[in-house]
């Protein structure tokens, strides 16, 4: 008898892999909707009995996902209230220069700063959004700035920003919901600041002394695109003091309960979209018609799938017959390594959230079953699906920045010095900071 419930149990995990790897395919493919083929993947895993329907969809209750509508409805207030204007005005002006590329420079490290320090706070999607709507604005008036030649490197100054706290990247979210749920571990607000602060200065270094070269190189000759992106991202809006203030509240109110952790992440970002829409930062209807439901959607789905793969009792199974290919006593820092390495690659070809999802699981099984520390390997995969930057399929706000003429070769070219920095830094500070 237990021979038989033993195969079912393999029958079912699976079931749920050949779902969850048919779901990926289809998200790499990209000729359907995130939110319908996730959705998709749990309606099939309850009509092939790999799991119960709250099962199936127990992302949605995952702090992830209230952290992503909070934040994202924060920032439509942010843009509805004017101070996304105020932001593009300040840069503008503390961007003075002889020629374009003196002026180009300021723009990055001044606008891309303030998207570091945004993103570290904020979800770094809705961060990306802004910046998006802020760099065309900022081409549209200042005749002489490419707006290719500042989109991508603020973008870049975001994900680093967004890597320095716990609520800044989605991959980030995802990776303490699974460590939590699989280890009781979780990742704290700042917990990640030290290897994020000096990869930070790192990468800021490299796109400073060679991002712009590299860029005007790439793309320098490319005729230049329009700003009909403004329509699609929302535009601007005039400058609301009253929408401005109740906006700033909210953000110093959640700044405040992140720090003390006096509640759970996800509760303080419902609390401070609560704060902008009855305070008439921003209208509920227009928050929601405005809401990207498409991640939220994918996001509760693709949790509740990872879910029901790491709870089966079978991964442990597979994990040992892993272990048992690997030589006796194999080094964890060449395992750390491998997985870094992995998750880089895989990152680059899917949404970074998803690689968490797929890959973290595995790794935190691994590292149990050798006796080692989980908790380096849920801070390097982490840092390493977020840092995963060189193509537009590793996050949908990368992949937003084709809108303003990059092509696929571009974010290649880009980025691969970039890429290999990060990379190393995530495996070398690791090795330095935390003990196995």
């Amino acid at each position: 008898m237990s021979v038989i419930c033993q195969i079912f149990k393999e029958l079912v995990f699976l079931t749920a892999l050949i779902i969850f790897v048919l779901c990926i395919f289809l998200f790499i493919l990209d000729r359907f909707p995130l939110a319908s083929v996730a959705a998709l993947g749990c309606t099939a895993l309850v009509i092939f009995k790999a799991c119960t329907v709250q099962e199936a969809f127990s992302g949605f209750t995952s702090d992830i996902v209230f952290i992503v509508f909070g934040t994202e409805i924060f920032g439509i207030a942010f843009q509805e209230s004017g101070l996304s204007t105020l932001t593009a005005r300040f840069i503008r002006n503390h961007s003075n220069g002889s020629n374009s590329a003196v002026k180009t420079r300021k723009i990055i490290v001044v606008g891309g700063t303030i998207a570091a320090v945004l993103s570290s706070f904020l979800n770094n999607q809705v961060v990306c959004s802004l910046m998006l709507v802020i760099c065309m604005s900022i081409s549209a008036q200042m005749k002489d700035i490419k707006v290719r030649d500042i989109t991508l490197p603020l973008i870049y100054f975001a994900i680093l920003g967004g890597q320095c706290t716990l609520i800044g990247a989605p991959a980030t979210l995802a990776a303490s919901s699974v460590s939590e749920k699989m280890t009781g571990y979780r990742i704290a607000f700042f917990e990640l600041l030290p290897m994020g602060a000096i990869i930070f200065v790192l990468g800021v270094a490299y796109i400073c002394i060679s991002g712009y070269r590299n860029g005007v190189r790439i793309w320098g000759n490319s005729a230049e695109t329009d700003n009909t992106v403004l329509d699609t991202v929302g535009g601007f809006n005039g400058v609301d003091r009253k929408k401005c203030i109740i906006t700033a509240l909210s953000g110093f109110i959640m700044l405040i309960l992140f720090i003390t952790e006096t509640f759970s992440v996800g509760t303080v970002s419902l609390i401070g979209a609560m704060i902008c829409i009855f305070g008439g930062a921003v209208e509920q209807n227009k928050a929601f018609s405005r809401l990207d439901w498409n991640i939220l959607i994918w996001l509760g789905c693709s949790i509740g799938m990872a879910n029901v793969i790491s709870e089966s009792g079978a991964l442990k199974n597979w994990c040992d017959a892993v272990i048992s290919i690997i030589p006796d006593s194999p080094s964890p820092y060449i395992m750390l390594a491998a997985f870094v390495l992995l998750t880089t690659f895989v990152s680059n070809l899917i949404a970074n959230t998803t690689t968490v999802i797929m890959i973290l699981p595995f790794a935190i099984q691994l590292a149990e079953r050798l006796g080692w520390s989980t908790v380096p390997f849920v801070i390097s995969i982490t840092m390493a699906a977020g840092l995963s930057v060189l193509t537009p399929l590793s996050c949908g706000f990368i992949g937003m920045t084709v809108r303003v003429g990059y092509k696929f070769s571009d974010y290649v070219r880009y980025g691969l010095v970039f890429q290999l920095i990060l990379t190393i830094s995530v495996i070398v500070l690791t090795f330095m900071m935390y003990e196995f």
